[in-house]
């Protein structure tokens, strides 16, 4: 019983300890209008070795967020063209190693 009640305590520790990264706009499936200055909204906890975000559109360059405390967090996202998109925002350590922590999303642009 003292280890089950010790358990539920810890687990919601150990998700904290884990981070999380939620994109909050574009929403999954949405459709944005072409060149209207659509920004990408997330939340984020950085996982124990995290250090910073990088956002990649359509397999680009990423983009290099640095500043993800206090979120909710934006970015501008580049001039899209006519179609289907999709963002990854993948968490980095200082070194840029992915750490595996990420969140994608897919959506259009008429």
């Amino acid at each position: 019983m003292k280890a089950a009640l010790a358990l539920a305590l810890l687990i919601p520790q150990l998700a904290l300890a884990a981070g999380s990264i939620t994109i909050l706009s574009p929403k999954e499936g949405a459709t944005l209008a072409s060149g209207s200055g659509d920004k990408l909204e997330y939340n984020v906890t950085l996982g124990p070795s995290g250090n910073h975000l990088h956002v990649y559109v359509d397999n680009q360059d990423p983009i290099v967020d640095r500043n993800v405390s206090g979120c909710p967090c934006s970015i501008d996202l580049p001039d899209l063209a006519s179609g289907k998109h999709v963002i990854f925002v993948k968490e980095a350590t200082a070194g840029h190693v992915l750490t595996g922590l990420q969140s994608k999303v897919t959506f259009s642009v008429k």
